[in-house]
């Protein structure tokens, strides 16, 4: 969720009475000096959020709960909440906090704007987990409160907190049992697909399928992954590895195709089916083609066509950036007339912001024609962004393969080989 919408405001906020069903404050609530009120919450955030298009995820909410037996004062939670806020950098940003005690434990929600409500930059700390879990310790170390576990611990001989040793470490991500799987770790740092989960969605299905035949073999099997440049490899131990021959990466097949060969029955069954174990290499010398066929071949020919798909393919590749770059020209203008669009209905807000300050009215009739601006605004906002983005979806140049099908629709035979050329590739 991006804003704090209105059903989330007051899910927070308010609760029902059981006897009369009328609306009541549902906890104790502290809110920034920047936001006019409590009904407003929701449309202040929304409309300083909406002023920085750039920042998808304006929302930050974060919970701090006490052990049960733990119940703080007003004072101590609010100290708290503001602790947090300025060690995670939001001091001066729009924030909204409500204290719970309806549980077993008393517990606190900070909800804030990430986008500053003066310079309209969007703020998100590095690590902020690991700030806030080291303002725990020193907010536990300060009021006396019992400790709780965590990356951090509190030093009583320097007096601030520091980070926990690498056993405490190992002790608390077993006790939170993380993932720390091989191909989990590469793709949360590589950002790319494992080869164990390429496999598992791209060939699985199919290895499952041709299992479910009559006469099938060693050979059909080998045939069917060397089209998806895998290879099946037997171990001393009798298990079984798949490889992938162009990266040599390799994976268990008991993980890839797990119904098949994973567990000892699974395997018995699979290896029943195909027969007598045929390495792959033997099953390449006896499914080569005789070498007075490949005398046969013209190399010069081969050599040319080879040359001439080159050139094909690196002047389609040169159409297509062509296309990107004046694509992408066109997005950055309709960037830059919405940003100076969004420019003036700023300085309109700001304007209209000072005259109702400058005003002789009270100060809580000034509240509401400030929130009356803002929701104005946001509506203006929101229009603006809602027509941008239509402009610059129409406008944003298509990925290269959504691009050769079009130009292969339209008859270009360079197009249609790469086609083929992707399909045989995999």
């Amino acid at each position: 969720m991006r804003f704090l919408d209105n059903f989330y405001h007051r899910l927070l906020t308010t609760q029902r009475d059981a006897d009369t069903g009328e609306p009541h404050l549902r906890g104790d609530v502290v809110l920034s000096d920047n936001l006019a009120g409590l009904d407003t919450v929701a449309i202040q955030m929304e409309g300083i959020a909406f002023l920085n298009p750039r920042c998808k995820d304006a929302l930050c909410h974060y919970e701090l709960a006490w052990p049960p037996g733990e119940r703080p004062t007003r004072p101590q939670w609010t100290d708290c909440a503001l602790h947090t806020l300025r060690e995670l950098g939001y001091q001066d940003h729009q924030y909204m906090v409500v204290a719970h005690d309806d549980k077993k434990h008393f517990h606190i929600h900070i909800m804030l704007n990430k986008v500053h409500p003066e310079t309209f930059k969007a703020h998100t700390p590095y690590r902020n987990w690991l700030t806030l879990d080291a303002a725990m310790r020193a907010l536990e170390a300060k009021h006396g409160w019992t400790h709780t576990a965590g990356p951090t611990r509190w030093d009583e001989e320097s007096k601030q907190e520091v980070l926990a040793s690498r056993f405490e470490h190992k002790a608390l991500r077993t006790a939170r049992q993380q993932p720390t799987g091989a191909a989990a770790m590469y793709e949360r740092y590589h950002d790319q697909e494992s080869l164990q989960t390429y496999v598992r969605r791209e060939v699985a299905p199919l290895v499952r399928t041709l299992l479910t035949r009559q006469n099938v073999s060693w050979e059909t099997l080998h045939t069917l992954l060397a089209k998806y440049h895998l290879r099946i490899e037997k171990e001393e131990s009798g298990g079984y590895t798949v490889l992938a021959i162009d990266y040599n990466l390799r994976v268990k097949a008991s993980d890839v195709f797990r119904r098949n060969f994973a567990g000892k029955i699974n395997r018995q069954t699979t290896e029943s089916a195909l027969g007598s174990w045929i390495q792959v290499s033997t099953f390449l010398q006896h499914s080569a083609p005789h070498p007075a066929q490949h005398s046969e071949r013209n190399a010069a020919q081969r050599e040319e066509r080879k040359a001439q798909r080159l050139a094909d393919r690196s002047a389609l590749m040169d159409e297509y950036n062509q296309y990107r770059n004046r694509q992408r020209e066109v997005c950055k203008g309709i960037t830059a007339n919405g940003q100076e669009d969004r420019k003036y209905l700023l300085e309109v807000l700001r304007q209209q912001k000072k005259e109702i300050r400058a005003s002789a009215l009270s100060w809580p009739d000034k509240k509401v024609l400030l929130s009356q601006a803002a929701a104005k605004s946001v509506l203006e906002v929101h229009a603006l962004k809602h027509t941008i983005q239509q402009r610059r979806q129409g406008a944003f140049p298509k990925n290269l393969r959504a691009w050769v099908a079009d130009r292969a629709n339209e008859g270009d035979a360079r197009a249609a080989a790469q086609l083929r050329g992707w399909r045989y590739a995999y």
